[in-house]
C-alpha cells in the first residue's frame, strides 16, 4: 500500500516514514519499566531501561535512515555511566547525581542527535534547546497522531479497503485463536500442576481489589509513553536543525552603561576585600585571634561555608551576566571590565578556600556527613568553574561555558563515584573515633548505605583497631544484618544490585556471630480494641551498646 506523504509535518523539520514507531517504543519501555519497578526493590530496573530507551532511539535512526554524526556517539559515554553507577552504588546522593547525569544525557543527545552540534552548544542554546524538547514532549505525539489520520484520509478508496481488510483478518485470527488457546490451556493445566499455576498466576491481577492500582499504573505509563514519543519524534526530526555560532553576536542586545557595570563590578570587590583581610587576620591566623572575639575554633568554623558557597555561586553568575549586558565599546573599557572581572573571581577563588577550610575544620570535629562530603567535592569542582570561568574570560571565550558546566557536573558525578561516599565516610568517621573522638554509632546504622559495610568489615578484621572499637562495629554490624533479614527477600532478578551483594557477602562471613549478638531488650505491653474486645500485644525494641550508651536498632510487633 502506498500513501502520499506530505513534503513536510507541520511544526517539523523533517518527515517521519514510520509515524507510528516512536509511539509503540515509547509504550515497550514505559510498560517495562512499570514492570521493573513496582512492588520491586531498586537494583539494575534503571540502567536496563536506559539501554531499552537508547536501543529504542537508534533503532528509529536506522529505519527512518537518518545519519547520525560521530560526535552524538560520544555523549553515550554519560549516559552510559550514569546508568551503569546505579548499580553499583547504593548510596541515595550518588544515585540522585548518575541518574540525573544519566537523564541530562539522554536529553541533549536528543537535542542533537542528527547534527552533532552539542559541543558548541552555548547557554542560550541550551536553554531554547530545553524549551523546545519540551514543548515537543507535550505537543508532537498528538500532532503526529493527526498528521497520520489526515495523511491516511489522503490515500485512495482501494487502499483503505486493502488496509481495513489486513485489520479485520488479524481480528478474525484472534478470534479463531482464542477458543482453541482456552482448550489447549486447560488441558496443559490439567497435565501439569505447575504449569497450571504459572497460567493462573497470570490472571490474578484481575480482581475488584486491583482495579485501582490496575488504573493508576495504567495511567501513569500512558503519561510517560506520551511524553517519551514526543522525544523520541523531536530527535528524529528536529535534532537535524544545523545551529550558527559565528559570528558570536550576543543573545540580546547588551544595554547596560560601563560606569553602572564598573560601579558594580567595584563595589562587590571592596565588599569581598573586606571580608577576605577579616578572614585573614582572624581565620588564618589561627584559633588565638578567634578565641579574643568569644568564639571557639569548632563554632567558628562550624558557620559559614555553605553561605560561602553560595556567595560563590552568586558571583560567577553575577560575572556572566555582566559580561552579557555591558556595553563594552572599545578594547579599554574591555579590558577594564576584564581585570574587575578577573579580580572578582580571584577573591572568591579565596573565599572558596576560606570555606574548604571551615568545612575541614568541622569535619575535624566533629566527622563526616553525606551532606559534608558531597559540599566537599562540589567545592573543589566549584573551584575549577571558576578556573575556567577566569581562562574564558581572558580569552573571551564565554561562550564555552556551556560546554565547561557540562564538563564539570561530569567531572564532580564522577569523582562521587571514584570516590564511593559511604565507603569514605566509613573510612574517615572510624579514623576519627581511633584518634580518640566519639563514633557516632547511629549515624553508621541510619544513614550510611551498603557501599558502607565493606569498610566497617575490614576495620573489624585489622589488628590495628583498638578492641573497644572493634565492640563498637561488630554491634552496628549485627544491627544491620537483624534489619536486614528482616527486609523483603530480593527475588526479581532486576532487583540484582553490586553493593547489596557485596555486603551480603560480608555478613555471611560472620553470619553465626552475628546472630548470637546480644542486643538489649526492651518490651512493653501494647492494648488496643479490636471487634469493640480488648487486645494485647508486645512492642518489644532492640538496642546495641555503643561507647558505653545504649543505640537503638530496631522494633517488631508480636501479640
Amino acid at each position: 500500500m502506498t500513501e502520499n506523504h506530505p513534503q513536510q509535518q507541520p511544526g517539523m523539520s523533517q518527515r517521519i516514514k514510520y509515524p507510528l514507531m516512536p509511539l509503540v517504543l515509547s509504550l515497550l519501555v514505559t510498560a517495562f519499566f512499570d514492570q521493573m519497578i513496582w512492588g520491586r526493590q531498586f537494583g539494575l530496573q534503571f540502567l536496563l531501561v536506559i539501554l531499552l530507551a537508547l536501543s529504542g532511539l537508534f533503532l528509529l535512526t536506522v529505519l527512518e535512515k537518518k545519519s547520525v554524526p560521530v560526535r552524538t556517539y560520544f555523549l553515550l559515554a554519560p549516559i552510559l555511566f550514569g546508568a551503569l553507577m546505579t548499580v553499583i552504588h547504593k548510596a541515595g546522593a550518588i544515585i540522585f547525581f548518575n541518574i540525573l547525569l544519566s537523564l541530562s544525557g539522554f536529553a541533549l543527545l536528543t537535542l542533537t542527535l542528527l547534527n552533532g552540534q552539542w559541543p558548541f552548544y552555548r547557554i542560550r542554546e541550551m536553554l531554547t534547546g530545553g524549551l523546545q524538547l519540551a514543548q515537543s514532549a507535550l505537543i508532537d505525539p498528538i500532532r503526529l497522531l493527526i498528521w497520520r489520520a489526515k495523511s491516511f484520509s489522503d490515500t485512495s478508496a482501494e487502499a483503505k479497503k486493502v488496509a481495513w481488510r489486513k485489520v479485520w483478518s488479524l481480528m478474525g485470527g484472534l478470534l479463531m485463536a482464542l477458543p482453541l488457546l482456552v482448550v489447549l490451556g486447560a488441558l496443559l493445566a490439567s497435565a501439569d500442576l505447575i504449569f497450571r499455576a504459572r497460567l493462573s498466576g497470570l490472571f490474578t491481577w484481575l480482581t475488584l481489589e486491583n482495579l485501582p492500582e490496575f488504573l493508576f499504573r495504567g495511567t501513569y505509563i500512558l503519561i510517560l509513553a506520551y511524553l517519551l514519543a514526543g522525544v523520541l519524534i523531536h530527535a528524529l526530526t528536529c535534532s537535524g536543525d544545523e545551529k550558527t555560532f559565528e559570528p558570536d553576536g550576543p543573545f540580546f542586545k547588551p544595554f547596560l552603561g560601563q560606569i553602572e557595570a564598573f560601579t558594580v563590578l567595584a563595589l562587590v570587590n571592596i565588599l569581598f576585600l573586606s571580608f577576605i583581610l577579616i578572614q585573614f587576620h582572624y581565620f588564618f591566623a589561627g584559633s588565638v585571634n578567634i578565641s579574643l572575639e568569644g568564639f571557639t575554633y569548632a563554632e567558628y568554623a562550624r558557620r559559614g561555608f555553605f553561605e560561602l558557597v553560595v556567595v560563590a555561586i552568586i558571583s560567577l553568575g553575577l560575572h556572566y551576566l555582566l559580561s552579557m549586558v555591558t556595553m563594552l565599546t572599545d578594547r579599554r573599557t574591555r579590558h577594564i571590565f576584564s581585570g574587575l572581572g578577573l579580580l572578582l573571581l580571584s577573591q572568591v577563588g579565596l573565599m572558596l578556600v576560606s570555606a574548604f577550610q571551615r568545612l575541614s575544620l568541622y569535619e575535624a570535629a566533629y566527622g563526616f556527613t553525606t551532606l559534608r562530603t558531597l559540599t566537599h567535592v562540589f567545592m573543589i569542582w566549584l573551584g575549577i568553574l571558576l578556573g575556567a570561568a577566569a581562562l574564558m574570560e581572558i580569552l573571551n571565550q564565554f561562550k564555552r561555558l556551556a560546554l565547561t558546566l557540562i564538563l564539570v557536573f561530569f567531572g564532580f558525578t564522577l569523582t562521587l563515584n571514584l570516590l564511593n561516599v559511604d565507603g569514605f565516610i566509613a573510612k574517615r568517621n572510624i579514623e576519627h573515633a581511633m584518634a580518640g573522638h566519639p563514633l557516632d554509632a547511629a549515624y553508621l546504622l541510619w544513614n550510611l548505605s551498603d557501599d558502607g559495610i565493606p569498610t566497617l568489615y575490614d576495620y573489624l578484621q585489622a589488628e590495628d583497631t583498638p578492641a573497644e572499637l572493634k565492640e563498637t562495629l561488630f554491634a552496628v554490624l549485627a544491627c544491620r544484618y537483624a534489619k536486614r533479614t528482616g527486609d523483603a527477600a530480593r527475588d526479581f532478578w532486576a532487583e540484582w544490585h553490586l553493593s547489596v551483594s557485596r555486603a551480603d557477602a560480608r555478613f555471611n562471613a560472620l553470619q553465626a556471630d552475628l546472630q548470637a549478638y546480644p542486643f538489649i531488650v526492651q518490651v512493653e505491653p501494647v492494648y488496643d480494641l479490636e471487634d469493640g474486645q480488648e487486645k494485647t500485644g508486645r512492642y518489644t525494641s532492640y538496642y546495641i551498646m555503643a561507647d558505653g550508651e545504649e543505640v537503638y536498632c530496631y522494633s517488631e510487633m508480636s501479640d
